[in-house]
């Protein structure tokens, strides 16, 4: 894992948050990007492997990001609090 993307759903997503909630989580994004290419990641982030090729990356408190592992990229596809990435999960939990 060294790279980041987003998909199409993540940007609009993240597009709709407050300003303030959207700058925090380009901020959290941008210093664990830089976490991941040195390979280690501090464990403030929260960053845990849910199932399969599925991770949760902690913005904030109740922010939260879940992530598709795509080769070396993990690609973000919802960006929300704890039951929105729960729901992402069940939904998608063998694709």
């Amino acid at each position: 894992m060294k790279h980041l993307a987003a998909s199409r759903h993540f940007q609009k997503q993240l597009k709709n948050l407050s300003p303030h909630d959207r700058e925090k989580a380009v901020g959290a994004l941008k210093s664990f990007l830089v976490e991941l290419r040195k390979g280690r990641i501090a464990a403030g982030y929260g960053f845990k492997k849910i199932n399969g090729d599925k991770y949760e990356f902690r913005v904030d408190l109740k922010i939260r990001i879940a992530m598709k592992l795509d080769g070396d990229t993990l690609v973000c596809h919802l960006i929300g609090n704890h039951e929105a990435i729960r729901r992402f999960l069940k939904d998608y939990r063998n694709k």
